[in-house]
């Protein structure tokens, strides 16, 4: 095991829990930190398409991306309704076709688009669910965000299992053309950390997740799912690297990659959070 590592993630994660415990959900901060996050991940998105040969409209679908994750935040803040983001949705598609007139090729143009979409839709739409969780207490925005919080808890300690399980005891490998190194026993470890989150938010919180009932049954449930949901959006990021040929997305931490390296658990788990939300808590 990478010690250096280790003690970086620690650090890490004692940063982020520190600033989502004191900084309440509705400051704009928040909104800050939150974008900053999408922008620097679809920089990497873009830059790895780039280097294999896809080509995109890395300025239009970042600006589109930021806009579109700064809407969600806005939405929930003031309480707009869910058209204005599909709306706002709408018009950073529509832009992306209208960029197509300035191409004197037309399978360039079209190779263009497809891989701004792309980009939009891997990074700022998923995340933009992560943003929904962080907002999703609406009477309750001066407080800190206990939905996204959580998710926070399940999705990267039940990381930290599968890391330190699967370097321990892994020995069936999961998916070994895409990711050598991940392993059943580690998505076990991942489990087993996931679900003992589960079991002790529903004890200390009384059976609440922000402002939904949440019973032990979920709790499990979701620490058996979230893990297996997070290692998905994992692989998914890895066989987007290894299509380019590529170790990590970028290089802003230590043994830990760049910012989508970070995040590519989240992009599918928050979604898929939101969902369960919607459908059994709500």
């Amino acid at each position: 095991m990478d010690k250096k590592r280790i003690v970086l993630g620690l650090i890490i994660a004692a940063v982020l829990v520190t600033a989502v415990l004191l900084v309440p959900a509705g400051d704009y901060l928040v909104l800050i930190g939150l974008t900053a996050v999408c922008g620097l991940a679809m920089h990497e998105v873009y830059s790895l398409m780039e280097r294999g040969g896809m080509p995109a409209s890395k300025k239009t679908g970042m600006a589109g991306g930021l806009l579109f994750v700064a809407t969600a935040w806005f939405s929930a803040k003031h309480g707009f309704s869910d058209e204005v983001l599909c709306s706002v949705e709408l018009i950073v598609l529509m832009a992306v076709f209208f960029r197509l007139f300035g191409y004197a090729d037309a399978r360039q143009a079209f190779h263009n688009a497809l891989g701004t979409i792309f980009g939009f839709f891997y990074t700022a739409f998923f995340w933009s669910f992560f943003v929904r969780l962080y907002m999703m207490d609406t009477d309750h925005l001066d407080e800190p965000a206990k939905v996204a919080f959580y998710l926070l808890l399940a999705v990267k300690w039940g990381d930290t299992g599968a890391y330190f399980i699967g370097s321990r005891f892994g020995r069936h490998k999961l998916f070994p053309r895409i990711s050598p190194k991940k392993s059943w026993e580690g998505l076990a470890g991942g489990i087993l950390f996931s679900c003992s989150v589960g079991a002790a938010w529903w004890f200390f919180a009384d059976g609440m997740l922000g402002p939904y009932v949440f019973s032990l049954t979920h709790a499990l449930i979701l620490g058996l799912l979230l893990p297996i949901v997070g290692t998905a959006g994992d692989l998914v990021e890895s066989l987007l690297k290894r299509a380019v040929d590529v170790k990590d997305s970028g290089a802003i931490a230590y043994g830990m990659g760049g910012m989508l390296d970070m995040i590519d658990s989240l992009l599918f788990a928050a979604p898929f959070m939101y969902i369960y939300i919607q459908f059994f808590l709500s």
